[in-house]
């Protein structure tokens, strides 16, 4: 009985914070090819969010690297038969610049930037780089699954421990 409370009491608490909690979601960042550049140039972006390329004319790529070296992140084409090229960024680049060109174009200096916010706390379920109610309610729906973001220690399962997580990391 007390664990049946305990749960109801946190999806109401969790309910009552996420009615005054603003909840955001991954991005979408739309850069164009125009001629022999990428508009913009420089992007600022969250993990999470996508990155859309969309062609322009002609045939381009976008690859990730610098001094026109591929690095193997990302590589698409830009053409008439691909107009559009996404990149959902990871984890594993977050707090960093992310270079990437034009493969037949680089050395006319068709480049661009992203630029990869740092990670948010332990806990910030939702990316929006607090932790609150509007991550309790994404932990709190998702109890019992076993898999997603709200597995915030990996164990395969969303339960107790994801839930001392969320709590020790509270930031408002």
């Amino acid at each position: 009985m007390k664990t049946a409370r305990l749960t109801l009491s946190l999806v109401s608490t969790a309910a009552l914070l996420a009615s005054t909690t603003t909840q955001l979601s991954a991005a979408v960042i739309v850069v164009t090819q125009v001629g022999v550049s990428f508009s913009p140039s420089t992007v600022s972006a969250a993990v999470g969010d996508t990155i859309r390329w969309n062609w322009g004319g002609q045939g381009h790529t976008v690859t990730s690297g610098s001094n026109c070296e591929g690095d193997g992140m990302f590589d698409g084409d830009l053409t008439s038969g691909s107009p559009s090229f996404e990149w959902i960024v990871p984890a594993s680049v977050a707090g960093s610049a992310v270079d990437y060109f034009c493969a037949p174009h680089c050395f006319f200096f068709m480049t661009g930037t992203i630029n990869v916010a740092a990670a948010g706390p332990a806990g910030d379920i939702n990316g929006d780089r607090i932790v609150n109610g509007g991550d309790l309610t994404v932990l709190l729906s998702a109890w019992g699954t076993t898999s997603g973001p709200a597995d915030i220690n990996h164990d395969g399962i969303v339960s107790g421990p994801d839930l001392a997580i969320v709590l020790s990391s509270w930031t408002n």
